[in-house]
């Protein structure tokens, strides 16, 4: 018995020290030339056949009180209402070129920017909370009203979109919020927004148990994207071959701390989903093999500010990349009447 429990020791201390050295290598992976990120952008805009859209932006450096954010502003007239875009999980806002150039061209000055830990902005790659993104998105909006006026709003896909939501509810200087996807932290089945919901399920009334580890270094381990996303179930124009795709494109993230899936379903929000009076815009895609669409439906039924469901029937998840001419003459319209009341 002695001898069984030395050996399981043993390969429980191999496999913690593995698990380090992965994600001591993905903390430290080194942070993609803007010349290694720039090209890429140019080859995906030449790839959906669109290569004039490469350098419809210009770029800002901002100082954050940990490091430094990279924005994208795709500008219209300074008068112009202003849309702060909140990339979604392990990419960056150029990925979304197509939907920011597009949305600018109907009068809005926007604002993509590279959290921390991912694109070309600093930090630990893929080290952050849900927390951590609101704070970026809140110096953003903070510099957007500096820059331009506060006729501001923010929108975000998947993870983006959750971060929206979350400023919906906690700041009241945004006057509207896009949610392509959205996720509240006290819906009782808040699992099935991962890849295997049967095995993550035993696992979510532990979560508050381990709120004391997550400052310490147990909250920056590492594990891959895929053992909580299926992005091979999600296709995309911009990204037929999922697989090449994370192997060629040099800011995408391939892992992330314990911490920030932790944060996802623990962060609470700055009000109740029935108490946020910022008014909400909801986009859905039918095909969506990430988010339920009763799960998105329910927590949108449960708004009482003013709303708007768009809804794609055949869209995959990635609706904000592959649907952008059905979308941004949609999310300009509303966003404009919101903006100005």
């Amino acid at each position: 018995m002695k001898k069984l429990i030395k050996v399981a020791a043993g390969a429980w201390a191999v496999e913690m020290l593995g698990w380090i050295a992965y994600s001591y290598l993905m903390w430290n992976k080194q942070t993609p030339s803007e010349q290694e990120i720039e090209s890429y952008a140019q080859k995906l805009l030449s790839d959906i056949g669109m290569p004039e859209l490469y350098g419809t932006w210009t770029e800002e450096v901002l100082p954050v009180e940990e490091g430094e954010l990279h924005l994208y502003h795709f500008k219209a007239d300074p008068t112009d209402p202003v849309m702060v875009f909140v990339p979604g999980t392990s990419v960056y806002a150029l990925l979304y070129t197509e939907f920011m150039h597009k949305l600018s061209l109907q009068g809005f000055n926007v604002i993509g920017f590279d959290p921390r830990g991912h694109g070309k902005s600093t930090g630990k790659r893929g080290v952050y909370t849900l927390g951590s993104l609101a704070d970026d998105t809140r110096a953003v909006v903070n510099h957007a009203i500096e820059l331009y006026n506060d006729k501001i709003a923010v929108s975000g896909s998947s993870q983006g979109g959750m971060v929206a939501f979350y400023c919906a509810a906690g700041e009241p200087r945004v006057k509207a919020a896009v949610c392509h996807n959205v996720l509240a932290p006290d819906e009782p089945d808040n699992e099935r927004i991962t890849r295997w919901p049967w095995l993550w399920r035993p696992f979510m009334p532990l979560l508050p148990l381990f709120k004391p580890f997550m400052k310490s270094p147990l909250g920056q381990l590492m594990f891959p994207i895929f053992l909580y996303l299926d992005l091979k179930a999600e296709p995309s124009r911009l990204m037929p071959d999922t697989t090449q795709f994370m192997k060629e494109d040099p800011a995408m993230l391939h892992a992330v701390s314990f911490g920030a899936f932790y944060s996802l379903t623990t962060t609470p929000m700055a009000r109740k989903v029935e108490d946020i009076e910022t008014p909400v815009m909801v986009i859905h895609g039918g095909k969506d093999n990430i988010f339920p669409e009763d799960y998105i439906r329910r927590v949108y039924d449960r708004l009482t500010c003013e709303k708007e469901f768009v809804y794609f029937p055949d869209a995959p998840h990635l609706v904000v990349l592959d649907y952008v001419e059905e979308l941004v003459p949609q999310v300009s319209s509303w966003v404009k009447k919101m903006v100005e009341k």
